[in-house]
């Protein structure tokens, strides 16, 4: 998997919302700087990706493969969409619990990270 021009430098937040998740996007964005190798500091899997990849039914290598055979968030939704739509509302009760358990986990990266 080749490095993207223009690659963020950083993940995008952890409460940033795809197809209704928190933290997906910090984890595709952390998983695809693990392939790239230009994590750095930043650790994946970390005990919050495992914890939404558990609800997804993943493990972080399964996940890492969709990522290696999805150049783009789209593919990656798309590669996603069953076990999302899967999803009973346990499920969602747990992403939105994951949100406010972890608040101010979040609003520090937010802040370290430059978005608040």
């Amino acid at each position: 998997m080749s490095h993207p021009s223009g690659a963020p430098a950083l993940p995008r937040s952890g409460r940033t919302l795809l197809m209704g998740i928190p933290w997906l996007a910090r984890a595709i964005d952390k998983g695809r700087m693990r392939l790239w190798g230009t994590l750095g500091d930043y650790v994946f899997p970390c005990p919050m990706d495992e914890e939404i990849l558990r609800v997804l039914d993943l493990t972080p290598l399964q996940f890492l493969e969709i990522l290696k055979n999805a150049p783009g968030d789209e593919e990656v939704l798309r590669a996603l969409s069953f076990r999302v739509s899967s999803l009973g509302p346990g499920d969602w009760m747990r992403l939105d619990v994951f949100l406010v358990r972890h608040s101010r986990l979040l609003d520090d990266q937010d802040r370290e990270e430059g978005r608040l």
